[in-house]
C-alpha cells in the first residue's frame, strides 16, 4: 500500500509541537513510542519464534533512542520474554530527570539485566552472540549526519558479523533517514519500526536493503499536527 514519508526534520518537528504548544510531556511520546514497538516484536516472536528469538538483546544509545529502548525492555518483560540492555556510552552523561533517564531508572528498579562495559565502551569479550538472540537497535536512531565512530561503529560491526536478526528502533543505525546515505557503516536490519511515519531515506539510496519490512505505529501526535506539512509528504510504494 501506499505510504506516506517525511524528513526526520519534520517529525522532529511534530514531536516538538505536541509537547511545547500542546503540553502533552515527550516521556507519553517515549512510552507510546516502546509500547508500540514491544506489541509489534512481540507479535512477530509469538507467530514465528525462530524468526526473531528470545532472549531480546537491546543496544541502548545515550539520547531518546536509548530512552526507546528502554520501554521496550518493561514491555517485553512483561509479556514474560527475557531481555538483556547494553548501554553503550557512559550512563553518568545522561541528564538528571531527562526522559531517558527515567526510564533507565525504572528498568533498574524492576530488576531487568542492564549491562555497562567500562570506558571507551566498546563490546566486552564476554558477549555472546553466538546463541540465538534477537538484536534491538536503540542505539541512535534519525538525524545521524556524520559518520559513525567507536563505540558505535565497534557495536555494529559485531551484530553484523553475528548473523543475528535485528529490530531497528525507529531508524537503522548508520543510515541517513533523510536521504537513504549510509554513515560510514549501517545496521541493517530484518524489521524497522519506525515512528509516527516512514522517513524518506528509506526509499532511496541503502535505504530499502537496510530497513527489511517497515512498521509505522502511532505514537499520539495529533492528525492536526501531522498534516500540517503537506509539502513534506511523497507518496511512496512500501
Amino acid at each position: 500500500m501506499p505510504m506516506p514519508a517525511h524528513s526526520p526534520t519534520a517529525i522532529r518537528e511534530w514531536d516538538r509541537r505536541t509537547i511545547e504548544d500542546l503540553g502533552l510531556p515527550g516521556i507519553a511520546l517515549m512510552e507510546n513510542a516502546g509500547a508500540a514497538a514491544a506489541r509489534v516484536i512481540g507479535s512477530i516472536h509469538d507467530r514465528r519464534p525462530a524468526d526473531l528469538p528470545a532472549p531480546f538483546v537491546i543496544l541502548c544509545g545515550p539520547g531518546n533512542n536509548g530512552g526507546d529502548g528502554y520501554v521496550v525492555a518493561r514491555h517485553l518483560d512483561g509479556r514474560g520474554l527475557a531481555v538483556e540492555v547494553w548501554l553503550c556510552f557512559d550512563r553518568r552523561g545522561l541528564s538528571p530527570g531527562s526522559d531517558a533517564a527515567v526510564n533507565l531508572t525504572v528498568i533498574d528498579r524492576m530488576g531487568l539485566t542492564v549491562h555497562a562495559p567500562p570506558p571507551p565502551y566498546l563490546p566486552p569479550k564476554d558477549i555472546d552472540l553466538s546463541r540465538p538472540v534477537t538484536i534491538i537497535d536503540a542505539l541512535l536512531g534519525t538525524g545521524l549526519s556524520r559518520p559513525l565512530t567507536d563505540p558505535y561503529l565497534a557495536w555494529v560491526r559485531l551484530v553484523a558479523a553475528s548473523g543475528r536478526p535485528v529490530v531497528a528502533l525507529d531508524s537503522p543505525t548508520g543510515l541517513d533517514g533523510d536521504t537513504g546515505e549510509v554513515r560510514g557503516a549501517v545496521l541493517r536490519a530484518r524489521h524497522t519500526v519506525t515512528f509516527a511515519a516512514a522517513k524518506r531515506g528509506f526509499y532511496a539510496g541503502a535505504g530499502p536493503e537496510s530497513t527489511g519490512k517497515i512498521h509505522v505505529v502511532d505514537i499520539g501526535i495529533p492528525r492536526s499536527i501531522r498534516e500540517t506539512d503537506p509539502s513534506d509528504t511523497k507518496r511512496r510504494e512500501a
